[in-house]
């Protein structure tokens, strides 16, 4: 007889995780099979053994021993930062504000409206792309140049 497939329920029977109808074909399969019966015998003996050795005890020296430090927290002891932890915060407060100078500078120095040369350029086509005309109106906003 070919018992793999209840070898399989086994295992699920055990770990109460079988539904009714494998329950129910495991059972009447049991009645007629040793073997399945030996494996199941076999696999309770096997379960009761590892929950017999996780036996649940309270190690009183452990508990009073954290409620001792819990009791003892509020005495907290003030430690100074370290003389590298002060130097990286010196360092790191140095970059910020250089970073921030730095972008306060560029800031002064750009136009948003007109970027570095941008007038040479405008007076340039104004004076030569014109049909001689010197009162141009307007004003150049881009210029496509190709070699």
């Amino acid at each position: 007889m070919d018992c793999t497939k209840f070898r399989e329920l086994i295992s699920l029977y055990i770990d109460e995780e079988s539904s009714a109808v494998q329950t129910q074909a495991l059972e009447k399969h049991m009645e007629t099979c040793g073997e399945c019966r030996a494996a199941l015998a076999s696999q309770l003996k096997l379960r009761d053994m590892v929950c017999s050795s996780y036996v649940k005890t309270i190690d009183i020296d452990l508990s009073a021993s954290i409620m001792g430090k819990i009791n003892g927290a509020g005495e907290v002891k003030s430690k100074k930062p370290s003389s590298v932890k002060r130097l990286s915060m010196v360092v790191a407060a140095a970059a910020a504000v250089c970073v921030i100078a730095m972008a306060a500078m560029m800031s002064l120095n750009v136009d948003n409206n007109k970027v570095a040369g941008n007038e040479k350029l405008e007076e340039y086509v104004i004076e030569h792309v014109g049909s001689g005309v010197s009162d141009f109106q307007g004003e150049v906003e881009a210029v496509n140049i190709e070699k």
